[in-house]
């Protein structure tokens, strides 16, 4: 219980990360993009994912609490929403860029709040309880965020519901304190 702001965040962003990477492609068919550039948008986020541990390392370091995973996760929400939000290619490699600089980092955020709140002993025990939370949002994710994108206002709907997710991980994040 101890880490229950935390957990229930890391659901969250089970649910919100899912929804975008399950979506973000259909979606930008649906606005047009070529295979080309949908191409080009995947290299960039992929290559964002590359220096990611790098960009948020001292911050993972510092931070003892939910601080971390709520700036992330708050940050993660906004990279999810702007594609629905806009079509602008700018704006949609922004969200790419931005999104592949944070989402591993979120992981790392985990780990480093079970390190610095929990003995040596009982690191994989905390480790472990994060992964079954952030398997059941990866699991109910892609069928909530279909299940509203399949609705009025369509994939673009089923992102701003991702990011919303992302958004209320951040809250219970930042609820988190460090043991």
């Amino acid at each position: 219980m101890p880490f229950a702001f935390g957990l229930s965040a890391y659901l969250m962003f089970g649910v919100g990360y899912i929804g975008y990477m399950t979506f973000v492609i259909a979606l930008l068919k649906d606005q047009g993009m070529s295979a080309g550039t949908i191409t080009l948008f995947y290299s960039v986020l992929g290559l964002a994912v590359i220096a990611s541990s790098r960009i948020w390392a001292r911050m993972l370091d510092r931070f003892k609490g939910g601080q971390s995973m709520a700036l992330l996760n708050g940050l993660l929400g906004v990279a999810t929403i702007l594609p629905a939000l806009t079509a602008a290619p700018i704006l949609v490699f922004a969200s790419g860029l931005l999104f592949g600089a944070i989402f591993l980092s979120v992981v790392a955020s985990t780990t480093a709040l079970v390190r610095h709140n929990l003995p040596q002993h009982a690191w994989s025990s905390g480790i472990s309880a994060f992964t079954m939370v952030f398997a059941f949002g990866q699991i109910i994710g892609p069928s909530m965020i279909g299940w509203v994108a399949d609705g009025p206002g369509g994939l673009q709907r089923g992102l701003i519901y991702s990011a919303l997710a992302l958004f209320f991980g951040a809250l219970l994040a930042m609820r988190q304190k460090a043991l």
